[in-house]
Order: C-alpha cells, then sequence, then structure tokens
C-alpha cells in the first residue's frame, strides 16, 4: 500500500515542480526571446537550466528535512537505509539515478522484495512512513 502513497506523492511533486519550471522559465524566455525554440543550442540549454532547477528543488527538501511537499502531505520521508536523513553526496547519487532510469526506476516500486524504486535502491536509500504518536 506504501507504493502507492508513494505513487501520489510524486504525482504531487510533479504538479508543483512544473509550476516551479513555469516560473523558472520566465527570465529565460525574456533572455532568449520567444524564438529560442528554433535554436537547438538554446533549446539545449533551457533542458539544462530546468534540469538544474528540478536538482535545486529536490535535493534541497531530501537534504534539510527528507520530505518534499509531496511527501510530507502523504506522511512519507526519504531517508538513508540507515534512517538519518540524506547528504549533499547521497541527495547527488540519488538524483542522478533518478535522471539517468526515469521512469524506469519507478516500476522496481511494484516488482521489488523491499518495495523500493531502483533509484532507491541503488543509491541506498529507501523512503518510509512517518509514524505519529
Amino acid at each position: 500500500m506504501n507504493q502507492f502513497k508513494i505513487l501520489f506523492a510524486l504525482l504531487y511533486d510533479f504538479i508543483l515542480l512544473c509550476a516551479v519550471w513555469f516560473v523558472a522559465a520566465i527570465p529565460f524566455v525574456m533572455w532568449q526571446g520567444g524564438e529560442f525554440q528554433d535554436s537547438p543550442v538554446a533549446n539545449f540549454a533551457f533542458q539544462i537550466y530546468l534540469l538544474a532547477i528540478t536538482y535545486l528543488y529536490l535535493t534541497y527538501f531530501w537534504v534539510n528535512s527528507g520530505q518534499t511537499p509531496g511527501l510530507r502531505t502523504w506522511k512519507l520521508r526519504l531517508v538513508r537505509e540507515d534512517g538519518y536523513l540524506l547528504t549533499r553526496h547521497n541527495a547527488n547519487i540519488r538524483f542522478i539515478y533518478a535522471v539517468l532510469f526515469c521512469l524506469i526506476g519507478w516500476i522496481t516500486l511494484f516488482t521489488s522484495a523491499k518495495r523500493q524504486s531502483l533509484q532507491d535502491i541503488l543509491a541506498k536509500t529507501k523512503i518510509e512512513p512517518i509514524y505519529e504518536s
């Protein structure tokens, strides 16, 4: 059942990330002008820029609280396998794996014995429920 909570948290974070991308795109488009999509170099630079924004957004929450807004909403948190918050190094490794495996990494959430995504398995992290007393 936790895997569905994780997927809903992912969807929630994706919606919020779309809003962040929209706001972050404004200065880039103003700087490059409306015709930047015609330039392959500017288009590639824009994709790298949005990837950097995504990195900053996700790793900030992972390192500081272990909870993105989506994880917080569903009472989940991302921690290392030993139960501690991620370090910057752990967050970097997890982000790189998440980018490399993208949607394929989430399939293992339903197929692995520990119900972890591929990026969590490789980065030695886990998403666990928060039990409130």
